[in-house]
């Protein structure tokens, strides 16, 4: 007899168009779950009438019969309305997703580690905006949707640029379902860009110099943190830079290593990092415990989405060393990027020659700058192996000595 037969069978046979399980629990020994039976059909859900006395489980089942079903029959019908609306939203940046094929073939090619963070940011922040705000279907995605999404990442304290730049991943989506029929128009062609300000207002400190000495010839709790922390103060590398750092990056020059960048921001990040051999042997150390080779990301299983979580927890844990409370980080604005700017600081500081600073760091430099330490001829390896035992030894003077 199939499932449906038997369902008609048991309302027939059951004028309450209910059935009671009892089910163990530790607490009461066992407690009934109510299962209904509706239109001939046995509900496949159960629910708990959260007491084992029969009275009661019935007086629960016949006084709720009416919320729960309706409760039951809503979620699943919103489930099916919603279905296309989330399911192109979570698909689409997902990998060998067929409407990245479809940008493929109008030129749209994203990075694999773009299109990492993009299906992230869907499925992490704006599938369940969505959800939030009861928003179904693709009509209901409209303008003031988008700005009052807009408004909830800034209240989050997500920066604008970063806000504008997973609009873009939204932007395409809606672009590619508007030529092909789906939507009749594109809701973000009627939202402004989040403006960005003038940076050079902006407000960005770093820790004291004098209050970093020997921070990292202590303990830490944390491996990875410390280790973040270790490269961006040592070697004023950008945030991005470090988490696509891969094992056979790590390259050695006449006894001294470097990281060797391939992938930046601008051409000119494009550039050799001189690396302590402080840095080098706790790198080293980390490589080894977590079993990392050639192709694998040093400080990162994936290479993306963004690490912004780890490197404020990175911050916080710096911060601790030289006990600066977070009020006092926030107040500073210190954050885990002003490592970068405390390694130029410490540089001009003590007399690295700006030139060569800026160098390092991939800013764009002039074209003798660039040519006088290209590491490819004898005379520019020569240079940078120079430079490099210079910075070292800064750097064994005021952050790695105790």
């Amino acid at each position: 007899m199939d499932r449906k037969v038997i369902a008609h069978s048991n309302a027939q046979k059951n004028p309450k168009r209910y059935n009671l399980i009892k089910r163990p629990s530790k607490k009461y020994g066992y407690l009934y779950y109510v299962r209904y039976i509706d239109k001939g059909k046995l509900i496949p859900s159960k629910w708990n009438t959260r007491t084992n006395i029969l009275r009661e489980a019935e007086r629960f089942a016949q006084e709720n019969r009416v919320r729960i079903l309706s409760e039951y029959y809503a979620k699943h019908t919103v489930k099916n309305t919603d279905n296309k609306l989330y399911s192109i939203l979570g698909r689409y940046y997902a990998a060998g997703s067929p409407y990245l094929e479809k940008d493929k073939n109008r030129n749209r090619i994203l990075a694999e580690k773009t299109r990492r963070i993009y299906c992230h940011f869907m499925k992490k922040k704006f599938i369940p905006y969505l959800q939030a705000n009861n928003i179904k279907t693709f009509e209901k995605v409209d303008a003031p949707c988008i700005a009052n999404f807009q408004d909830y990442l800034l209240a989050g304290r997500t920066m604008p640029q970063s806000i504008n730049r997973y609009l873009n991943s939204v932007n395409a989506v809606f672009n590619q379902l508007l030529i092909t029929g789906v939507i009749k128009e594109n809701p973000l062609d009627r939202v402004k860009s989040l403006k960005l300000g003038d940076k050079s207002t902006e407000v960005r400190g770093c820790h004291e110099i004098d209050n970093m000495k020997g921070v990292f010839n202590i303990q830490w709790d944390d491996v990875l943190s410390y280790l973040l922390c270790l490269m961006i103060y040592s070697t004023g590398m950008r945030n991005g830079e470090i988490e696509k750092i891969k094992v056979n990056d790590i390259i050695e020059f006449d006894g001294i290593h470097f990281v060797d960048i391939k992938e930046s921001k601008s051409k000119n990040g494009i550039r050799l990092v001189p690396l302590h051999d402080f840095v080098y042997r706790k790198i080293q150390r980390y490589i080894k415990q977590t079993e990392k080779k050639g192709e694998n990301y040093i400080f990162s299983d994936h290479g993306g989405p963004n690490q912004s979580t780890a490197y404020k927890e990175a911050n916080r844990l710096l911060a601790g060393k030289p006990k600066v409370s977070e009020d006092e980080l926030e107040k500073q604005g210190i954050t885990f990027y002003s490592g970068r700017h405390f390694w130029k600081t410490l540089m001009n500081n003590e007399g690295l020659r700006e030139d060569i600073e800026e160098f390092f760091m991939g800013h764009k430099v002039s074209g003798d700058v660039s040519k006088n330490y290209n590491h490819k001829d004898k005379q520019g390896k020569y240079k940078l192996l120079e430079k490099a035992k210079e910075a070292f030894a800064i750097l064994d003077k005021k952050l790695l000595s105790n």
